[in-house]
Order: C-alpha cells, then structure tokens, then sequence
C-alpha cells in the first residue's frame, strides 16, 4: 500500500489541515516509509505469541481536571465561542 499525494491533500482537507504544497511530497515520502515498516512487521511470525499475556504493570491515571486552554490552540480552531471549541452536532 501506498499513499499518493492526491491522498495526503484528501486527508489534509478532511482534517481540515492546511498544508503548503511546497510540504506535500515530503509529507508523502513519510508516510509510505511508514507504511512500509508496518507492511514488515506483518512478516513478523507471531504464532507462538501467547495472546493472553498482560502487562504486570498497571497503567498510571490522572485527574480528570479542567485546564485553560492554550491561545495558540484556540487560534487553530475554525470555530470557537466563549473560548470553547463549536463543533457541528453529529447526533440527530
């Protein structure tokens, strides 16, 4: 598999990312490196893997607390009111 630029420009205005098309073949280039490796770790024979196996140890949780948010986050956002991001309603 392989990402083309028509893909990249596609995602990037699906994510609503502005990219320069100076950035768009590098951006390409690093992601069919990526892929590639990933297309090697499916080579990886991992039958004798037991799938039941859990790491000892357990994951670390923090606070679910609320913080200001960053000025330059909030400037990124096509959409914002009373420094709180608008997104479109997605449940009908």
């Amino acid at each position: 598999m392989s990402v083309a630029e028509e893909d990249v420009r596609k995602v990037a205005y699906l994510a609503r990312i502005r990219i320069d098309d100076s950035k768009i073949g590098e951006i390409c280039r690093s992601l069919n490196k990526i892929l590639a490796f990933v297309e090697q770790l499916e080579e990886v024979d991992c039958s004798q893997i037991n799938e039941e196996v859990q790491p000892s140890a357990s994951l670390r949780e923090r606070d679910d607390v609320v913080v200001p948010c960053d000025a330059a986050v909030m400037n990124n956002a096509p959409e914002k009111e009373r420094n709180m991001f608008v997104v479109p309603k997605v449940v009908g």
